[in-house]
């Protein structure tokens, strides 16, 4: 892999949540605010493997191994409790293994791309869905 194209993917990273591995047990968890030419990094909001806090790190390239995204997971479960408020007991099923939320006996199935279901509950539930969205950003 050419260096130009190793730069290009980790300038497709900026403003990402990333882990950078130092070595097996250190590491930081910041997000990622600039990548120089030679791959030395900025993070912010940073912490380490023993939960300390930093407001900035400027990383050279040769102290780290390897950098992986680390995407905040959906929150299907606050969603699953706000659409609940809608729905009769018992109707709302938040399935944390599939990360799904079932509604109506499956009638209704939601996950972090969207809505799937017809009639005017699955209606309802798309517009909690946006506002969710919205609320998250």
């Amino acid at each position: 892999m050419s260096i130009r194209l190793y730069n290009t993917e980790l300038q497709t990273l900026i403003d990402k949540i990333v882990k950078v591995y130092c070595d097996d047990d250190k590491y930081f968890v910041g997000q990622l605010k600039g990548v120089s030419e030679d791959s030395n990094l900025i993070l912010v909001n940073v912490k380490n493997e023993k939960s300390k806090e930093f407001p900035k790190i400027l990383l050279k390239s040769s102290f780290y191994n390897y950098v992986s995204v680390e995407e905040e997971p959906f929150p299907m479960q606050a969603l699953a409790e706000r659409i609940s408020k809608i729905f009769s007991k018992g109707h709302v099923n938040y399935i944390p293994e599939q990360n799904v939320i079932s509604i109506l006996n499956g009638k209704i199935i939601v996950d972090e791309n969207g809505v799937r279901g017809s009639g005017p509950s699955a209606d309802r539930v798309k517009k909690i869905f946006e506002q969710f969205k919205m609320d998250l950003e």
